[in-house]
């Protein structure tokens, strides 16, 4: 996955609006995966509805989506190119 130059100004103006003078890559990158991951599960909250039977298969990815930052090793290279990241497969 290549990320723009608008995701990675808007990453690197979030971070350093978070007090992080200068971000790194892998700063920005963790930040690009957090933020993508929680767009996918906002995307699928409506599985967590009580009145939704959720499948086991939906359970795994948003479990999956969320153990991704403490799993996934990310960076970016100078391509703007984002690696160490493998994301869930969203279930059909």
């Amino acid at each position: 996955m290549t990320l723009t130059d608008l995701d990675i100004s808007m990453c690197r103006s979030k971070l350093m609006s978070d007090g992080i003078s200068d971000p790194t890559n892998e700063q920005i990158a963790m930040h690009f995966i957090r933020d993508r991951r929680n767009g996918l599960l906002l995307n699928c909250d409506w599985m967590a509805c009580s009145d939704v039977s959720m499948p086991d298969a939906w359970k795994k990815y948003r479990k999956d989506l969320r153990d991704l930052p403490s799993i996934a090793k990310p960076k970016l290279d100078e391509n703007g190119h984002l690696t160490g990241v493998t994301w869930p497969t969203k279930p059909e």
